[in-house]
């Protein structure tokens, strides 16, 4: 490809290993300079990209390429180019994808003639100057008057896209203008400043000084930038303006104040007495509120119903009147947070509306999605005959919408209306299923429902019927595997599992269990003793059955049946575990950074422990595990997350530790980190019984010393979230806060090695020594952090707290005296201690 080509698609340098004539690789680098948080959008504007990329690369149409030099020649950037050329390629796209008609190459070619068009910024601008000026100019007029001002000829497609972008980034929440009913645009800022907005102060808000903006104060919500008439700013943080420290503690208990924002000056005042309820401003509210509700028949924003007041009437909230909640209520309507509503069908209306978007998210626009909302909305409609049943079970036999469908039904919280109403919906369907391919769907949701109830038995019943029923449905094979692995015959999970074509690449479970394949051990004596321990006669016991596993080498197998519990359960334990995962990112709005903390076994186990979750997968699956299981799961719920200290290590067979918190020296089979651990190491785990001696489950990690104390008090709080926390801050960078606050990140460290010290003179060198002894003695004698603040002479002296001072000190590095490095020496340290 041309070298002005592959410069103007990927910048200056192309990464090594990417060939630019390849679509694969232009595609790739497309993506990582293009993607954005918005997985959907960015997919998109990759697409259209690559799209122009392969156009300019293969010189068809040449048009594109001789448009993009021209705009290049013109002084505009290459990022600016490209946006260009996708806004001309886009309509006609669009007219393929949406009408359904051919590429229209000359309308492209004209559109790119056309080109530039004015920046986004500019079109910003323009809007929200002529919105300014007309307060509730309707929508098609804003363009025609864009379209003018900025000099663009009408109907154009290009322009058109334009605006509808643009339209879509500053009209609503987010931007400055909004719409309301009629497609009257309006500007938020300039409509709201100067009103007076009244609430009531709560003790909450007066002691903790924050503000909150709510229902009363919903006319304010998109100022950012407030201060108050001393000049001090007002900070807008999660719906609540915070002040400087005591501002809202000279107000009274229960005062109502009236709230002005003027030129971004906040001006609270105390009122005498609360205004009483206008009969006048409430029948304005409600009329703005059911002309808002008419057509969408979606619950109206607080905001919105203040917009509509003030555009009809600018003097409307001139004065202090009663606080909106009153006024609402007064007006016949419901309040949720800042949305509003009169009656239950509008909510419902809402909630249907959420529903779409959540299966359409799941599984796109396309057939599966379409089926998705069509199985939701024969259940709304109760599923009245058989014909709408047998529909139902049709749509459901597919298991994709099986991912979607029961998580709406139930939910995500355990609501036990939703399990009842779900329950008498599947009794329905099962007296209705006469196919096989529908008796199983009816029975895998009956069994959903029982595993809801706690009845994993009656659950594991339906199931072995839905298999029956229709024995090459994955859905019924899949989980029905599911219960034969936590019943502990990994023989016939596995071959139910492979039988439907997972393997250990995709499925955990196939790997966990091909695992444990041991190798061969001698053969019994038919009339030698049963390996069971029962002390019954082998021929007479499991002659032709196969030997179970020794219990310690089922602890894995125990710890992924209480991962799949949480991935396979559904409902709550799917939020709980993002949200565990998003707190142990190192940055939780990057979508790498949470899959690596999903990978974190410590997630899972943080999730199932101090969470509590492991209780209740004990008490939903407990009847299903060998006994010998329960037993064990059951003294794990005893042993809490602790530091150890590693006394000695036997690579690849075992590690003997010493728990910090009670003392006790625990011999554990460990065969990875084993090769690692070095004696002295410090690393926080649990290390759980496996009925021979311990192991270490769910993830560990190193503690620095002088750390361990902090963490074992982190610990005893018991709070996952804090703990993942404290782990997410270990793997970022360090920071540096500056005197003003400034905040600076340090730059990873390098590898090179650092050049040569020059020699020093012998005088220098005795003052570095001198020095360095003088810093020896002191440190001795001073407080240090890391020992909780006393100094090490008190810790020598404290027989509860010299291994912690050992460990201090041996965690300092030696230091060769050749370098010229002059640092404390653990060596000189513990004769001045007396640690020898």
């Amino acid at each position: 490809m041309d070298p002005a080509k592959i410069t103007f698609l990927f910048g200056e340098v192309v990464p090594d290993g990417f060939d630019p004539d390849d679509p694969d690789d232009r595609l790739t680098l497309l993506t990582i300079e293009h993607g954005g948080d918005d997985e959907m959008a960015a997919r998109g504007q990759v697409g259209l990209r690559a799209a122009i990329a392969d156009q300019i690369a293969s010189d068809d149409p040449p048009q594109v390429w001789r448009t993009a030099q021209r705009l290049l020649d013109e002084g505009r950037d290459r990022i600016d180019v490209m946006r260009q050329l996708v806004l001309a390629l886009t309509p006609a796209l669009m007219n393929v994808v949406v009408e359904h008609t051919e590429f229209d190459l000359d309308a492209y070619l004209t559109a790119l003639n056309r080109l530039p068009v004015p920046s986004a910024a500019d079109v910003t601008t323009a809007m929200v100057e002529v919105v300014r000026a007309q307060q509730g100019i309707e929508a098609d007029e804003l363009d025609q008057q864009v379209t003018q001002r900025l000099g663009l000829p009408a109907a154009d497609p290009v322009l058109e896209m334009l605006l509808d972008t643009v339209s879509d980034h500053v009209i609503g929440p987010d931007g400055p203008l909004e719409m309301l009913a009629g497609d009257r645009v309006l500007h938020v800022e300039s409509l709201t400043d100067g009103i007076v907005l009244t609430h009531r102060l709560s003790t909450d808000e007066r002691t903790s000084g924050v503000f909150h903006i709510g229902v009363d104060l919903a006319g304010f919500c998109r100022f950012d930038e407030l201060r108050l008439a001393s000049g001090d700013e007002v900070d807008v943080v999660d719906g609540g303006w915070t002040g400087p420290e005591g501002w809202l503690v000279g107000y009274p208990d229960d005062a109502v104040l009236a709230v002005r924002v003027g030129g971004g000056i906040v001006t609270i005042t105390v009122l005498d007495a609360a205004p009483l309820v206008a009969g006048e401003l409430v029948a304005r509210l409600r009329t703005v509120y059911d002309d808002e509700v008419a057509e969408p028949w979606l619950p109206v924003t607080v905001e919105e119903l203040v917009l509509g007041v003030l555009l009809d009437d600018r003097t409307a909230l001139a004065e202090p009147a009663a606080p909106l909640i009153e006024l609402l209520d007064a007006a016949g309507l419901q309040i949720r947070g800042i949305l509003i509503a009169h009656e239950q069908s509008v909510w419902d209306n809402a909630a249907r509306a959420e529903r779409t978007y959540r299966v359409l998210d799941e599984l796109g626009p396309g057939d599966r999605g379409r089926a998705a909302i069509q199985a939701l909305s024969l259940i709304d409609g109760g599923v009245p005959d058989r014909s709408a049943a047998r529909e139902l079970l049709d749509l459901l036999h597919d298991p994709a919408l099986l991912e979607v469908v029961p998580t709406e039904l139930l939910g995500s919280d355990d609501d036990p209306e939703l399990l009842a109403a779900t329950g008498e919906l599947v009794e329905r369907l099962l007296a209705a299923a006469t196919k096989p391919a529908h008796q199983a769907v009816a029975r895998w949701l009956a069994a959903l429902v029982a595993e809801r109830r706690g009845q994993v038995l009656d659950a594991e019943s339906h199931l072995r019927m839905a298999v029956r029923a229709d024995p090459g449905w994955p859905c019924a094979a899949d989980r029905l595997a599911w219960y034969v692995s936590d019943r502990g015959d990994a023989i016939e999970a596995l071959a139910i599992w492979r039988g439907i074509g997972l393997t250990a690449a995709v499925s955990d479970d196939v790997r966990t269990l091909e695992e444990l394949a041991a190798p061969d051990s001698p053969k019994l004596g038919r009339n030698q003793p049963c390996w069971c321990g029962s002390g019954r006669k082998f021929k007479a016991c499991h002659l032709g059955r196969p030997e179970r596993t020794a219990l310690p080498d089922r602890v894995g197998w125990l710890c992924r049946k209480a991962a799949a519990y949480l991935e396979r359960r559904g409902g709550a334990p799917r939020e709980v575990v993002f949200e565990h995962a998003a707190a142990r990112a190192v940055d939780p709005d990057d979508d790498d950074s949470l899959h690596d903390a999903l990978a974190d076994p410590i997630v899972i186990d943080v999730v199932l422990h101090e969470s509590g979750w492991f209780d209740r997968f004990l008490a939903d699956r407990g009847p299903l595990l060998p006994d010998d299981e329960a037993l064990l799961a059951q003294a794990w719920t005893l042993v809490q997350r602790s530091v150890y200290e590693v006394l000695e290590s036997r690579p690849g067979s075992g590690i003997t530790m010493r728990d910090l918190r009670t003392g006790d020296v625990l011999e554990v089979r460990e065969r990875s980190f084993s090769r690692e651990a070095r004696c002295g190491a410090l690393v926080c785990a649990r290390a759980v019984p496996d009925g021979q001696s311990h192991q270490l489950i769910g993830g560990v990690f190193g503690v620095a010393p002088g750390r361990e104390r902090h963490l074992l008090d982190l610990l005893d709080e018991r709070d996952g979230l804090t703990l993942l926390a404290y782990i997410a801050d270990l793997h970022r960078p360090p920071l540096i806060i500056g005197p003003d606050g400034q905040v600076f990140e340090l730059p990873p460290p390098t590898s090179e090695p650092p050049p040569p010290l020059p020699p020093a003179s012998p005088e220098l060198e005795q003052t570095l020594v001198n020095f360095r002894d003088q810093q020896e003695h002191r440190w001795c004698d001073e407080n240090v952090p890391a020992l909780g603040g006393i100094t090490p002479r008190e810790a020598a002296a404290d027989p509860t707290r010299r291994d912690e001072l050992a460990r201090l000190i041996a965690s300092f590095p030696e230091i060769d005296p050749s370098t010229g490095i002059v640092g404390l020496r653990p060596t000189r340290l513990r004769e001045l201690l007396g640690l020898r």
